[in-house]
């Protein structure tokens, strides 16, 4: 039942992608809020999936092997596309982003016969804390790499001087802008929140920092990426475009970071 939920998730966000592509494109003036609806659709089914999850496995996040988390990766974007950026919801948004929730699902339910290397203890506290600000943390910056897309096709079309399409579609620069900064930040403050705890949590846990571990370096590393850019930014010594720029080349580090390094030797045998 829990790998049909999921099924019935990338489906709702399937459709939801069509429904954004027809009012995209002009064919359709109620896509918009029908690809709304079928995205709330799927988020909902996807909180039953983990719901019923943690009441399987005893644990408040379930999330123990490849399959949960790229699911729960998938959830995290569409709470806080859905829920913390209600007011910036648009159809140029929604475009993007729904490809990347079928992505994930997609991958979800392929792997879902991948298990955990090592048994972890996911009902400690800090596990908990570490596994919601990291992948709350991918979800900012998925974020901020929609938006940075965004800004570089629009600021193209402002560029070019024939507005298209795209033009009228897209949201306003100074909007795109905030939205590429925003959770970039909200990204980086998690994720070196995340790795903080990850480090007391692995001595809690297993006697010993995983100073080491690659997954552990990599994501150090995309913390202080992002958080250069930041700081460059506040210092105005960064602009919009080069910003977004960033926003859409670092989320290949993300996604690295998130995917990359479970082929890689290390402590992290699951994706979290």
């Amino acid at each position: 039942m829990a790998k049909e939920l999921l099924a019935v998730t990338a489906f709702f966000y399937l459709l939801a992608f069509g429904a954004h592509l027809l009012s995209f494109s002009g064919k359709g003036e109620r896509g918009n809020r029908a690809a709304f609806r079928l995205m709330q659709a799927g988020f909902i089914c996807a909180t039953f999936y983990f719901v019923m999850e943690a009441a399987t496995l005893g644990t408040f996040v379930p999330v123990i092997d490849a399959s949960h988390a790229l699911a729960f990766f998938a959830w995290s974007l569409a709470f806080v596309y859905l829920v913390l950026l209600a007011k910036a919801q648009s159809e140029s948004f929604g475009l993007v982003l729904t490809p990347v929730l079928v992505f994930l699902l997609g991958m979800a339910l392929f792997g879902a016969h991948v298990r955990r290397g090592n048994p972890l203890p996911p009902a400690h506290p800090l596990f908990m804390l570490h596994i919601l600000s990291a992948f709350f943390a991918y979800a900012s910056f998925a974020i901020s790499f929609a938006a940075g897309v965004l800004y570089l096709i629009q600021r193209h079309e402002l560029k070019s001087k024939h507005a298209g399409t795209f033009y009228h579609k897209l949201p306003a620069l100074e909007d795109l802008e905030r939205l590429i900064d925003q959770p970039m930040g909200w990204g980086a403050l998690l994720l070196a929140g995340a790795v903080a705890i990850g480090f007391a949590w692995s001595k809690a846990a297993y006697g010993a920092y995983w100073f080491s571990d690659p997954k552990t370096l990599i994501t150090v590393f995309v913390t202080l990426a992002y958080g250069t850019v930041l700081f460059l930014r506040l210092g105005s010594h960064l602009r919009a475009r080069q910003a977004a720029i960033f926003s859409v080349a670092a989320f290949a580090l993300v996604i690295l970071s998130f995917i990359g390094t479970r082929f890689l030797h290390g402590s992290h045998h699951f994706l979290a």
